[in-house]
């Protein structure tokens, strides 16, 4: 997609150099796990990208990795589709968690306990 803006390029720029990296195993510290890339998913949840049309954070993933590292990605595509996956689960989620509103039907609960009772 070319009219992403700077902030989203370079998260998404982050991610697929963090999964040639896990591809590659170059880096031995390079883990795809949930602490590592959830402060990545939401600064690209924060800079628009689900808002982007016909946005899919799995592929423009995949296409970025394919393009950094295209030899290991042709020959582990089942483990580059597993790894951006598991991205666009967490882009997912955290997108639910984030849009999450408090339920209408809850009724307002006092500030302090002297708000609460006739003291």
């Amino acid at each position: 997609m070319s009219d992403m803006n700077p902030q989203i390029n370079e998260q998404l720029d982050k991610l697929a150099t963090l999964c040639c990296d896990q591809l590659e195993g170059n880096d031995p510290s390079a883990t795809l796990d949930e602490a590592s890339t959830k402060s990545l998913l939401k600064s690209l949840l924060m800079s628009g990208f689900s808002r982007q049309k016909g946005a899919s954070l799995q592929v423009e993933i995949e296409n970025r990795v394919k393009d950094r590292c295209r030899d290991t990605s042709m020959h582990r595509g089942g483990a580059l589709s597993s790894i951006t996956g598991q991205l666009q689960k967490q882009f997912e989620e955290l997108a639910r968690w984030e849009s999450k509103q408090p339920s209408d039907d809850s009724k307002s609960k006092a500030a302090n306990f002297s708000s609460a009772t006739d003291a």
